[in-house]
């Protein structure tokens, strides 16, 4: 898997909101008007991820490197991602997702 798969993922299929200002790059989310962070990259992570680094960056996204994979690849949509998300994170209610 390739940093700019996952970083092109992040931005236009999920829209999350890339944060450069800090020593990694941040991407989070904006549900119900709040922030939640999603996970983050170094800045200078170029070419293919080890497996290690995308076992990361599933479990930051609470995702199994399948799930992940299936996400950048695209049978994963948005709405699967956003509704595995939410119940792996514990919330009882459904929460407005971005558009």
């Amino acid at each position: 898997m390739d940093f700019r798969d996952i970083h092109r993922t992040l931005l236009s299929k999920l829209d999350a909101v890339e944060d450069r200002k800090r020593d990694h790059v941040f991407f989070y989310f904006i549900i119900d008007g709040h922030e939640h962070r999603a996970t983050k990259l170094s800045h200078s992570a170029r070419g293919q991820m080890d497996d290690s680094l995308v076992s990361l960056v599933a479990r930051q996204l609470r995702l199994k490197k399948q799930e992940l994979s299936s996400l950048v690849d695209c049978p994963l949509g948005k709405e699967q991602f956003f509704q595995l998300w939410s119940e792996r994170r514990g919330w009882l209610r459904s929460p407005t997702y971005p558009d």
